[in-house]
């Protein structure tokens, strides 16, 4: 099993550096593109995206559908280079993860 990197060309160079895959992405469009991809391999546990795409309403709805259909891999959004991108409510996260509001 085998991770891999969907980002910028800093993040993907820094994965690289310790022996992740990964594929640099410019644009959201590439993003899903790249996102596509990796999504039909089988052989990868854990994939990780970077939140400037992620956090894209078009990527997002795929990642969502993934988390909930495909209990094999994981996939993990991080801060690009740039930082992070947007603000975590914790109670959010627990609230869509468990299924309940709290």
């Amino acid at each position: 099993m085998l991770g891999y990197v969907i980002g910028d060309s800093d993040m993907v160079t820094g994965f690289r550096l310790v022996g992740v895959e990964g594929v640099e992405a410019n644009s959201v469009e590439e993003a899903r593109q790249m996102l596509d991809t990796a999504l039909a391999r089988n052989d990868l546990a854990i994939l990780i995206i970077s939140e400037e795409f992620s956090g894209q309403p078009q990527l997002h709805e795929i990642i969502d559908k993934v988390h909930h259909e495909r209990k094999e891999l994981l996939i993990v959004e991080i801060p690009g280079s740039k930082g992070k991108t947007s603000a975590v409510n914790m109670s959010d996260i627990i609230s869509k993860t468990l299924g309940v509001r709290i």
